[in-house]
């Protein structure tokens, strides 16, 4: 909204120089000399609208890109680079693009976590400023910091970070990952069966990634209190791409449990 408000005052003052340059103009009777000038000014303006919209095409696909290297061994190193790099040269930018940063921090953190340097990927994220974020930003900031802490086994900061989440963002997806992220926690802490029927509460909403969470956090738990069979089960319900990809990138306690659900597929 302050970019746009921004961008309203400059056209605004631009239309009142022009005004008084009009009039200045045609007081000596040249006023003809405004329209070379509002021309040329419309094409410098065109072409930096046209600038602006090729650098964020360019920008959104190299994003994907590295979004794409997650789940993909031989083009990650390459790609934690190069996000290291944009993610230095965004923050010289200062807090206007304190959306960027977060966003970057967020895949550079992904595709450390998936390189197997979860607690690399946390400090990153905890160098975000999350409190200069509205709620739903910050909550997927928090999200991506609870994964990597429990990519790397640590239970604390993972519960700690849930701890300081706010209760509901706006963002009502993200808010029932947080909870199943909260479920992974009670498991790792011995609390399986809390986990089991805290999940099973999530799976009735209309999200469909958030329902194939809750069936994930299931399976763990069911796996945790000595059913291995239940948890295959349940996630013999989720489609083949899904599992390979838990079996590549889940959480640990995950990976296994999707490589064998995996196996029964085949």
């Amino acid at each position: 909204m302050n970019l746009w408000m921004w961008r309203g005052l400059r056209l605004l003052a631009l239309a009142i120089g022009a005004s008084l340059l009009y009039y200045a103009l045609d007081h000596f009777g040249m006023a003809w000399v405004i329209w070379p000038i509002a021309g040329g000014l419309g094409f410098l303006v065109g072409g930096e609208i046209f600038m602006q919209s090729r650098r964020k095409q360019e920008r959104e696909r190299d994003w994907d890109r590295w979004e794409r290297a997650v789940s993909d061994s031989a083009a990650r190193p390459d790609a934690i680079r190069e996000v290291r790099e944009q993610l230095q040269k965004t923050r010289r930018a200062g807090k206007r693009l304190k959306l960027d940063v977060a966003h970057l921090s967020v895949i550079l953190a992904e595709l450390l976590d998936a390189s197997g340097k979860p607690l690399e990927g946390a400090r990153v994220l905890s160098q975000v400023a999350v409190e200069e974020l509205d709620k739903s930003q910050a909550a997927v900031v928090r999200h991506a910091k609870v994964v990597c802490y429990l990519s790397a086994g640590d239970i604390e900061n993972a519960e700690t970070t849930l701890s300081i989440r706010d209760t509901q963002t706006g963002a009502e997806d993200v808010d029932r990952r947080l909870d199943l992220l909260g479920f992974m926690v009670e498991i790792e802490k011995g609390n399986a069966e809390v986990a089991l029927e805290g999940a099973k509460k999530l799976e009735g909403t209309s999200d469909p990634d958030v329902v194939i969470e809750s069936v994930v956090v299931q399976a763990a738990a069911k796996d945790a209190l000595g059913d291995r069979e239940g948890a295959l089960v349940l996630l013999d319900r989720i489609d083949r791409d899904t599992l390979a990809s838990l079996a590549l990138l889940g959480q640990p306690r995950v990976r296994p449990l999707a490589a064998l659900a995996l196996e029964r597929a085949d």
